[in-house]
């Protein structure tokens, strides 16, 4: 009896609680998860609205790539919380300062009842310039036309953006009709093309990467680079801190029998040392048939462009990738991103210099995922 009796005394408070919580909920308009949820937080720095999810309990904060003008990455490894806006009676134990590379665990309490739930933030931040709707004009220097060609197909509003093609390189053999260019799709947006050529025997695929190629070659560099591999006239990669699950892209390829290559590589770089974290990508005629769990690929939209999304493999997984050379160093998990290479490609090697004249490789709002 006396057993019974404790028993129904338990279940008297608990039930009490719940009446309570309920009750609450209810006079401030939502449910006890709803309740026990963030208004808003932000970092110092954040210029978009953090994306609050009730349901999962999570906070993304989605990060500009830049912390200002100055042109200093965004410290997301270090970021200092600003504000935590919670409904009255609740509080919280989210840290001062975030490293948003990684979820970050903190609960949230109700005063009232004592409730409290369990959720974690995280954040990322997407490269400028990638939707490829901004295009710019360059003096590049030309052998062939002794002195300088203008090339107005650079990706990006201005000389600096973090996106770069082969054009000054193809700027010395006098022709104009360049890998690289901008289109308009059927809806009226901009995309990138990316387009194999051949001249004088010699194959040039059309390409779009995150780096800078050289502007200023000379006529040594020109001839020794196209005995050897192209991949040597470029500043591969940009600074980048963050830990993305992946990528995703809208493409559409004509392969002329040629495989394309679309590719992201999370790099660690030290020492003079450039170690591969993480890499994911796709190389393939661009139909559904070449899918993988890795990749998914969507049917085509009205502009006839299909979406990529590519997730990123980790440590062992890696030596199978079908994105990385014999070469590249393979790093370890515990290594700190601190670059990403980024390469889309219409024949997927071309920097050797191989390919089927006139594949052609569409490309446009390019995305990480976090």
């Amino acid at each position: 009896m006396r057993k019974t009796k404790l028993s129904e005394k338990i279940i008297a408070v608990v039930f009490l609680i719940f009446v309570v919580s309920t009750l609450y909920a209810q006079e401030n308009g939502g449910s006890a998860d709803e309740l026990l949820s963030p208004l808003e937080i932000t970092v110092e720095g954040q210029t978009e609205k953090a994306v609050i999810d009730p349901v999962s309990a999570t906070v993304y904060l989605p990060l500009p790539y830049y912390r200002d003008s100055s042109g200093i990455l965004f410290p997301i490894s270090h970021s200092a919380v600003t504000s935590v806006k919670l409904q009255e009676g609740l509080t919280h134990t989210l840290p001062s300062e975030l490293d948003l590379r990684r979820k970050t665990s903190f609960t949230i309490s109700s005063v009232a009842t004592g409730e409290s739930r369990a959720w974690t933030i995280y954040g990322g931040y997407q490269i400028p310039g990638s939707d490829f709707s901004q295009w710019h004009s360059e003096k590049v220097p030309g052998f062939i036309t002794l002195g300088s060609v203008e090339c107005g197909e650079m990706p990006g509003g201005t000389e600096q953006s973090l996106w770069d093609n082969g054009n000054p390189a193809y700027a010395t053999s006098g022709s104009k009709k360049w890998p690289t260019y901008h289109v308009t799709l059927p809806d009226g947006s901009t995309a990138a093309r990316l387009t194999t050529r051949s001249t004088f025997g010699v194959i040039a695929s059309g390409n779009l990467f995150t780096g800078r190629i050289e502007r200023n070659m000379t006529l040594r560099q020109l001839l020794g680079f196209t005995n050897k591999n192209g991949k040597a006239l470029i500043d591969w990669g940009i600074p980048f801190e963050a830990i993305p699950k992946g990528f995703r892209i809208k493409f559409m390829y004509d392969s002329q029998g040629d495989l394309c290559s679309l590719s992201a590589t999370l790099e660690n770089r030290s020492d003079g040392i450039r170690s591969v974290i993480a890499a994911a990508g796709y190389i393939g005629t661009g139909d559904t048939s070449t899918a993988t769990p890795d990749i998914l690929i969507s049917e085509p939209d009205t502009n006839g462009m299909r979406t990529l999304s590519a997730f990123f493999n980790y440590g062992e997984n890696l030596k199978d990738s079908p994105v990385l050379s014999g070469d590249d160093i393979i790093g370890t998990n515990d290594m700190p991103v601190t670059h990403i290479n980024i390469v889309f490609a219409s024949s997927a090697h071309g920097d050797e210099f191989k390919g089927e004249k006139n594949a052609s490789l569409t490309v446009k709002d390019f995305e990480l995922i976090y």
